[in-house]
């Protein structure tokens, strides 16, 4: 058959050969007869609404469901789906997708709880596993210290979970027990599925071990909600000091531009508006760019925009601060933390 009539009676012109026709075709009618099945469900992926296909899985792992989606909205490695009253996470997909978006997820049985370095509040629901039959812990000057009654936690790879580092505790037990359960992090496993490079997300895995609860550093919290749960090691969140605006500029506002995140290894450029009390732009206003850090981070300034980098993998979990100058007072900073790059 001639190709230009086969695509005009399929109506499908932007294709360049039978297959890619065949390809249209077909996800054509997956789209149409998507919701005509049993598996069929409505579900919340990373809180939105979601449409899946869950499929019993046939080793009888009831904890592991097989998973497809329409092929016009992927999910990716690390999403976390809300279904049936559980929190499930997505920890394989096909990167094959030329067709239905297919992979697995597993359902979430352990909510980690933890401070960021701002003190905020973080919590991240996890796979859970028995690594305790692994036996792996930490080396010592004349022993070896073997992990005691150990967790492996699989979580969705995101700008929090990527800088917890070895020594992070938490608590995992039931509610209400005194003095409850605290498992320390000794191992952590973060490239073994990593699918960021082509923008298909991730998971990393955590070696948690028994550890002891602290009287002193281990604190029950009431949250803004009304529980109350336990946060290892707690320390109250620091509120950032606003920098005086210096005589003269009272009537300039400064504001920086750029995400508050700074990937290690990767460049990230901000730029500065100024605007008078009125909120009219201000464009002959004579500033400095200014970074205020333990370490060293390259710039590049242009007029009103500067590139920054750090490149130093040690800094990884840090922070430091881009600031504004008038007249050699602050009048404008952020804080970016930098996080771990592929």
């Amino acid at each position: 058959m001639d190709l230009s009539y086969f695509q005009k009676i399929n109506n499908a012109f932007a294709s360049q050969s039978k297959q890619e026709t065949d390809l249209f075709l077909l996800n054509r009618h997956i789209e149409e007869c998507f919701s005509d099945t049993i598996d069929y469900h409505r579900v919340k992926r990373n809180g939105a609404d979601y449409e899946l296909i869950i499929i019993k899985d046939t080793d009888g792992n009831t904890n592991k469901k097989k998973i497809k989606c329409r092929p016009s909205q992927p999910f990716n490695l690390g999403d976390y789906i809300e279904w049936n009253n559980q929190m499930w996470l997505i920890t394989l997909l096909d990167p094959d997708d030329k067709t239905y978006h297919s992979g697995y997820m597993y359902l979430c049985t352990i909510l980690i709880r933890c401070q960021n370095r701002n003190g905020d509040f973080i919590e991240r629901w996890a796979y859970a596993e028995d690594y305790t039959k692994y036996s792996t812990g930490q080396t010592g000057n004349d022993k070896i210290t073997i992990g005691d009654y150990q967790y492996g936690l699989t979580v969705s790879s995101d700008i929090e979970t990527r800088t917890w580092k070895r020594g992070l505790r938490t608590v995992i037990d039931y509610e209400g027990n005194y003095p409850p359960d605290v498992y320390e992090l000794t191992n952590r496993k973060a490239y073994l599925n990593d699918n960021s490079y082509f923008d298909r997300g991730g998971i990393i895995t955590f070696t948690f071990s028994y550890d002891f609860f602290n009287e002193q550093d281990d604190k029950l919290i009431t949250l803004d909600d009304g529980s109350q749960v336990w946060i290892c090691d707690y320390f109250s969140p620091t509120v950032p000091e606003q920098p005086d605006v210096p005589d003269g500029t009272g009537d300039i506002f400064a504001t920086i531009s750029g995400s508050k995140n700074l990937k290690c290894g990767f460049a990230r450029t901000y730029a500065v508006a100024f605007t008078d009390i009125d909120g009219n732009e201000i464009t002959d206003c004579e500033f400095e760019w200014n970074v205020s850090s333990k370490f060293f981070v390259e710039q590049i300034v242009s007029d009103n925009k500067i590139e920054v980098l750090v490149n130093d993998e040690n800094c990884i979990g840090n922070s430091f601060l881009l600031q504004i100058l008038i007249s050699d007072s602050v009048v404008a900073e952020i804080e970016i933390n930098v996080y771990e790059g592929f």
